[in-house]
């Protein structure tokens, strides 16, 4: 492609599989229409792992001081924190995705807002971490907490974290701002605990949260990213953030069976099961009102 020179492609990224940089280059290729729906438009925090796995790596949000070539796309969004603006990269085609990949971008971790709509995410998303390590232990969460939008009318999608954990995404459509995102999650988690507390826990503090799925909810906040669909994520086995149907989301699910060799004939056979998630938004008033009458049945 034009602008775009590969680097160091025979570099091993993954020790014990043998899978280089240029697999990793060639994944992103292949999977380009797929995921840049999930990309486009969305400042991107990028987590630079140039030497691979092993390479405990960076995060990286101002990209002013690079020196990018012309295809890729840029915002300037003001930070609080730092009290100047910031210079955030948007992933709004496949020469800018794979210039991310040879950056040494394993993972892809874009916003839940987009530029057009900076203050309004267009989904909001529920990380179920299991604080004993086991993916199995999110499975009957999942579907607790599934049963309750169900039940309210709520669209909700599901897919692995692609380590140890589950994220349930709700569209919004960018109808919403992140704070009332965020309280409505609150009030998801807090149900969906009182229905399974002896699963669950909403403790902030390691220390006090035991073995249980904590129910995270923090993503839900204006600058924070989850890794994308269809995202390489750098653990062994080079395992990807996979959407799942819900009758996928059962005992025997294992997160190592997505990875960077089984994804490809996956989309091929079933599409993207996440573009639901950019989809028309569900009405929180509407939402609410449905969770108030299961309460009270």
């Amino acid at each position: 492609m034009k602008g775009l020179t590969l680097t160091n492609v025979d570099k091993v990224f993954w020790p014990e599989e043998g899978y280089t940089k240029g697999d990793v280059i060639a994944y992103y290729a292949t999977i380009a229409r797929y995921i840049l729906p999930h990309l486009k438009g969305r400042p991107e925090s990028l987590m630079r792992q140039p030497g691979g796995i092993k390479d405990p790596g960076f995060f990286q949000k101002n990209v002013a001081r690079e020196h990018l070539p012309p295809f890729i796309d840029k915002e300037s969004i003001y930070s609080d924190s730092n009290k100047k603006d910031i210079c955030w990269l948007v992933c709004d085609n496949k020469e800018t995705l794979l210039w991310l990949a040879n950056f040494g971008c394993i993972e892809l971790n874009p916003w839940q807002s987009r530029t057009s709509a900076l203050d309004k995410p267009d989904y909001l998303t529920i990380d179920l971490d299991p604080q004993s390590g086991k993916f199995e232990d999110c499975i009957p969460v999942a579907l607790g907490i599934h049963d309750v939008l169900e039940g309210a009318r709520i669209r909700n999608f599901a897919k692995t974290s692609g380590k140890r954990g589950l994220h349930i995404m709700i569209p919004l459509g960018a109808r919403y701002s992140y704070d009332q995102a965020r309280r409505f999650a609150e009030l998801l988690v807090a149900i969906a605990h009182e229905r399974m507390p002896a699963l669950t826990t909403l403790e902030w503090r390691k220390a006090r949260r035991g073995k249980k799925v904590f129910l995270d909810i923090a993503r839900n906040a204006k600058g924070q990213t989850t890794a994308a669909a269809y995202s390489l994520r750098p653990y062994p086995g080079a395992t990807v953030s996979a959407p799942l149907e819900w009758k996928e989301v059962k005992t025997g699910l294992k997160p190592s069976a997505f990875n960077i060799a089984t994804i490809v004939p996956r989309l091929k056979k079933k599409g993207d099961l996440f573009k639901g998630v950019l989809g028309k938004g569900v009405d929180l008033t509407k939402a609410i009102v449905y969770l108030e009458k299961g309460l009270r049945q």
